[in-house]
């Protein structure tokens, strides 16, 4: 409607004045660390164990993971960068380069992680090799076995499919990030990063999103503040 009235085709805007009505904040369903571990357990031996161990220990979010380019990655610096994507609208895939500058960011990764990437780029390199002339070259991180994209969709099939074979509480594929996110703010890693790593806007956002979900972390800020200047409760009396 603002653009309307921007291009002359309204006189005024007949939205203005409306109170937009408020949008509750729904709790997340995520998965305990416990629950991550035995997750990747169960997906070790699963041809995209690079790609379920880079969401865990990250949150990227799947068209990321789709569209992550094997020269976004250096694993001699340990750094991986989102600076592409994939995603499905109306039915097709098309290729992007993020939701927004934010998102387009670099990531450190942990050693653990480095270690099944290179195992997986590896793998990668001996079937281009097998599949010779007939081999489709992408340059993505994640394909099928000769270079052709993986629809984005059949990633979430696996996944669910992962997860029924694991016998975890089901939850989406896009959960995993929200789950990174929660166990990043309850492990005590400053709201920043953990913004900053997920590509959120800004810190607001990531603290609103989550706070529903960490009422812990609440509590344990009550504790850690009083402790520093009130004595310490009587155990019977508390």
């Amino acid at each position: 409607m603002s653009t309307a009235v921007r291009w002359k085709y309204l006189s005024s805007n007949p939205t203005d004045g409306v109170k937009p009505p408020t949008v509750p904040r729904r709790s997340h369903n995520t998965w305990s660390p416990e629950q991550m571990a035995r997750f990747l357990k169960v997906a070790s031996t699963d041809r995209l164990f690079g790609l379920w161990v880079l969401d865990a220990s990250t949150g990227m979010r799947r068209s990321e993971l789709c569209g992550l380019k094997r020269a976004a990655l250096d694993l001699d610096a340990a750094v991986v960068r989102m600076t592409s994507t994939r995603v499905v609208a109306a039915g097709a895939v098309r290729d992007g380069s993020g939701k927004s500058a934010r998102s387009r960011r670099a990531l450190a990764l942990d050693r653990f992680t480095v270690q099944a990437l290179r195992t997986h780029l590896k793998r990668l390199d001996s079937e281009k090799a097998n599949w010779g002339d007939g081999y489709q070259d992408h340059g993505l991180v994640f394909c099928w076995e000769d270079g052709r994209p993986i629809y984005p969709d059949t990633i979430t099939e696996q996944f669910n499919r992962l997860v029924d074979r694991a016998g975890l509480p089901p939850i989406r594929l896009h959960d995993l990030r929200h789950s990174y996110a929660t166990i990043a703010l309850r492990s005590g890693v400053h709201p920043k990063i953990v913004s900053s790593r997920l590509g959120h806007a800004t810190v607001a956002f990531t603290l609103d999103t989550y706070s529903a979900d960490i009422p812990d972390l609440d509590q344990q800020a009550a504790e850690d503040i009083g402790g520093l200047f009130l004595p310490p409760a009587d155990e019977e009396s508390a």
